[in-house]
């Protein structure tokens, strides 16, 4: 898997795509984010916006796989002084067209549809949002969020 070249990972997580993982993924974030010293409003947005992101990816895999997948979803966090950074890797089909598509909330968005708010929702949180997708590869989404930021 290639990596922006500032990217190290301390922790790399792989899981099986289902959404019972998620609690385990919330807790990690939440743990590593108090000890990094980020407000509580902050941790609330990282764990809210891994989840979203996890949960579209276990999504993903399953739409293309079955329920009963065995590809793996990837979780990396690269942990630094002033920032967390966390790629979410998956071999899920392409959503650029959905990540093209999502905006950050503001007070004029459409709050009337029934879903699809989760790429919106990280957008909104998170201070740098990168996707990619390589066909080979699958897509991978990487979340910045910098502790001066609140």
């Amino acid at each position: 898997m290639n990596h922006p070249t500032d990217f190290h990972p301390d922790i790399t997580i792989e899981i099986t795509p289902r959404l019972s993982q998620l609690v385990i993924i919330r807790k990690i974030i939440n743990s590593i984010s108090t000890t990094m010293g980020f407000p509580e409003k902050d941790i609330l947005q990282l764990e809210m916006s891994v989840d979203e992101a996890c949960s579209n990816s276990i999504l993903a895999v399953q739409a293309k796989e079955g329920e009963t997948a065995s590809a793996k979803l990837r979780l990396e966090i690269s942990i630094h002084d002033k920032y967390l950074k966390m790629i979410i890797a998956d071999c899920g089909n392409d959503f650029s067209e959905h990540y093209q598509k999502a905006n950050p909330f503001h007070e004029c968005t459409d709050r009337t549809q029934k879903g699809g708010y989760g790429l919106q929702i990280i957008k909104t949180f998170m201070d740098e949002v990168h996707y990619s997708h390589e066909p080979e590869i699958g897509n991978k989404l990487i979340l910045t969020k910098y502790l001066s930021s609140s």
